[in-house]
């Protein structure tokens, strides 16, 4: 990233490893305070890209691999796509608008990129049927009601 200006798209590709969580937040974190998304809104995204990249973690099977990672921010919107090239998986299998079990240890990851972004979108296999592709989009062009939101500060 050029310190000088703002930029409003990040890529980053990142080996497929638990540290590399990490990485992805603290960076996507820079890039959201560079680009002057209000802290409500990047406290979601974050949160909902560390969800998607722990689930290419946990469930690509793809043990060497990698997660690409892309990050825009235009016109009051930020979207982010994590993409790894996985076994991929079948997005209606999961029910994201019922609340998860409490007492289950996994389960939670959809549920919540659904619930804290405005837009999210899953692909699965690519051009060789691989691997799966999250984009999600939030909105911070209004900011949301104290009642409405979890988010009360800015």
């Amino acid at each position: 990233m050029n310190r000088g200006r703002k930029e409003a798209i990040l890529r980053l590709r990142l080996p497929l490893e638990r540290a590399s969580a990490h990485t992805l937040r603290a960076t996507l974190a820079r890039h959201l305070n560079l680009n002057r998304v209000p802290r409500y809104a990047a406290y979601d995204v974050l949160l909902a890209a560390d969800e998607a990249y722990i689930n290419a973690f946990m469930h690509s099977g793809d043990i060497e691999g990698q997660v690409d990672v892309r990050a825009e921010v235009r016109a009051g919107r930020v979207l982010v796509e994590i993409s790894d090239g996985g076994c991929g998986f079948e997005p209606g299998a999961v029910d994201v608008r019922s609340r998860p079990d409490p007492f289950e240890t996994h389960g939670r990851g959809l549920f919540l990129i659904h619930h804290l972004m405005d837009d999210v979108h899953v692909r699965t296999g690519g051009a060789d049927g691989r691997g799966a592709c999250v984009s999600m989009v939030k909105d911070f062009r209004r900011r949301p009601s104290a009642a409405a939101s979890g988010s009360a500060k800015s």
